[in-house]
């Protein structure tokens, strides 16, 4: 089972292709099997965020350090990409919105919220929390 990250704006955001010969952090159009996630917006635009892993799961630095193995320069990479992602999409079109859940977990109850900032990301401790919603301002509004 693989983690599901989803973004939303009130504007169109950037896509960003995924490389199976150069995987990293892309955003997608969401498809018909993501489509159920739009229920958990109110905003026009959404879409599928990735990591390096093809899924959500490569931002989930932070949740089992313990864990030193192969991949973790590789989170870690993703995350950074994403917040330098976020710092663009948000300084441009304002807050965002970003879902986190289990693949099948689309349509299950937000169970956590909160506030974050792109630098969040890339603090050595980040990672999502099951059916967390999330609103993302800029950092420069928070100093």
């Amino acid at each position: 089972m693989c983690m599901a990250v989803y973004i939303a704006a009130n504007s169109p955001l950037t896509l960003l292709p995924w490389n199976a010969a150069s995987p990293q952090f892309y955003v997608a159009a969401v498809d018909s099997e993501d489509v159920a996630a739009r229920g958990q917006f109110t905003e026009a635009h959404v879409y599928y965020a990735g990591s390096h892993e093809g899924c959500g799961c490569g931002f989930q630095y932070g949740q089992y350090p313990e864990f030193e193995d192969d991949e973790r320069p590789l989170k870690r990479a993703s995350l950074d990409q994403f917040a330098t992602y976020l710092d663009s999409v948000v300084a441009r079109v304002g807050p965002i919105r970003v879902f986190a859940c289990w693949e099948g977990d689309q349509t299950a109850p937000v169970s956590h919220r909160r506030d974050l900032t792109p630098n969040a990301l890339r603090r050595g401790d980040f990672f999502f929390l099951e059916r967390e919603m999330s609103v993302v301002r800029s950092d420069r509004l928070v100093e």
